[in-house]
């Protein structure tokens, strides 16, 4: 079993609104999109079941990554903004598809998921994606220090 987890791509640090859920991309976190989606086409297939957080940032990383890499099933989870570690523990052992899975979410709580599950520290940069491989049938069976990273990626460094 595979999980992939994609940070959003890089936002702006201020919004009018006051309200950090309406934070959107600036250019540079576009293009890093855009290039991410390029990659993914790639790497995973089009049955994988994408979660991602419904936050503005999230939902416009999401659309550039789809512009090159049509995933066929996304959902908005309000619960995966700004989840911790272990609430993003909980919505992956709660899955019932048995199939890889793509969250896109967001600091700190992806990166202690991350670290988590390989024992490995990391710390996702805006637009890095990771790939975790489980020894498992299920995603019941998927806790701490069971995966083991396979991919990271990060755009502007290619």
């Amino acid at each position: 079993m595979k999980l992939h987890i994609l940070r959003h791509a890089d936002t702006e640090s201020i919004i009018s609104s006051g309200h950090d859920f309406d934070r959107i991309l600036i250019p540079e976190g576009e293009k890093r999109a855009v290039k991410m989606g390029i990659y993914l086409n790639d790497q995973l297939s089009r049955k994988i079941a994408v979660y991602c957080s419904s936050s503005n940032r999230t939902r416009q990383t999401a659309a550039l990554v789809q512009s090159k890499f049509e995933f066929r099933n996304i959902q908005f989870k309000k619960e995966l903004y700004h989840a911790s570690s272990t609430q993003l523990m909980n919505f992956i052992n709660e899955l019932e598809d048995d199939g890889p899975v793509l969250i896109i979410g967001h600091n700190e709580g992806i990166s202690d998921l991350v670290s988590y599950l390989t024992g490995e520290n990391m710390y996702l940069n805006p637009c890095q994606y990771v790939s975790i491989e489980f020894n498992a049938t299920n995603w019941k069976e998927v806790s701490g220090h069971t995966g083991r990273l396979v991919a990271n990626y990060r755009p502007e460094l290619v």
